[in-house]
């Protein structure tokens, strides 16, 4: 190649550059084609592992519901009768609803749910009110010097509002100076009288216990009194205005 002109040489230079850069373009769009491939079969792979992730799903939770209606099947009866239709057990549910009604009639009371914590109000079976409050803590406190015992519980059974107090003043018992280890005062004396402690109503049920409110409303819906049912300000003035002297109050 010595022989041929310079001209030439750089004829033959530009003919191998150029075959140079074919081959290159040629590798560099093999590489781009092989890229692209690559990542198309990647997406398939990520595509069919979802896919087998959301079949075993799939089989878990029927595994799962299979499970529960084996179970089912151990505990229901063999006895075909057993299983009543919802129809059947709402025709036998009014049915008691109005054997309810006849024997209750119109009349309203006052129902406390001592395991619950709720109150109620109902006028007949129909629902007027309901409320949180706090029956007895239970417990037992004595006086270590005379050996007097207070058990702090709710009781149960049947009782009525015998009176109905606003703005009420507690004459503190001789227990609640026994809780704060204080001297026992004799009786009338001014040191027992506390206003506010009973909120801004009281609802009387005989034998010193009392329907009243609470400075500490936090403790509403858990048995938390002495004895007493405790309600919230709302709530007690609520009832307090919608329920007369002599309404029945059970307790259970």
């Amino acid at each position: 190649m010595s022989d041929l002109p310079f001209s030439g040489r750089t004829i033959v230079v530009l003919v191998l550059l150029n075959l140079l850069s074919a081959t290159a373009l040629v590798q560099a769009f093999r590489l781009y084609h092989a890229q692209e491939i690559t990542e198309t079969l990647s997406q398939e792979l990520e595509q069919k592992i979802d896919l087998l992730q959301k079949a075993r799903q799939s089989m878990a939770a029927q595994s799962q519901e299979m499970l529960f209606l084996q179970s089912v099947a151990t505990l229901m009866p063999q006895d075909r009768h057993f299983v009543r239709t919802q129809r059947a057990m709402a025709i036998e549910v009014e049915g008691l609803r109005a054997k309810a009604q006849r024997r209750i009639g119109k009349d309203l009371n006052i129902l406390v749910d001592t395991q619950a914590n709720k109150l109620y109000v109902k006028q007949g079976i129909t629902l007027l009110w309901q409320a949180d409050c706090s029956v007895g803590k239970g417990g037992i406190l004595t006086d270590k010097r005379t050996g007097r015992r207070w058990e702090f519980v709710t009781p149960r059974g049947q009782f009525e509002i015998r009176d109905k107090i606003a703005e009420p003043i507690w004459i503190k018992p001789d227990w609640a100076f026994v809780e704060t280890k204080e001297i026992i005062p004799p009786p009338g004396d001014p040191s027992r009288q506390t206003q506010g402690e009973l909120g801004a109503f009281v609802m009387n049920l005989g034998d010193g216990y009392l329907i009243h409110g609470t400075k500490n409303e936090a403790s509403l819906g858990q048995p938390a009194s002495h004895g007493c049912v405790r309600l919230g300000k709302e709530d007690l003035q609520k009832i307090y205005n919608l329920v007369p002297k002599g309404t029945r109050v059970f307790i259970y």
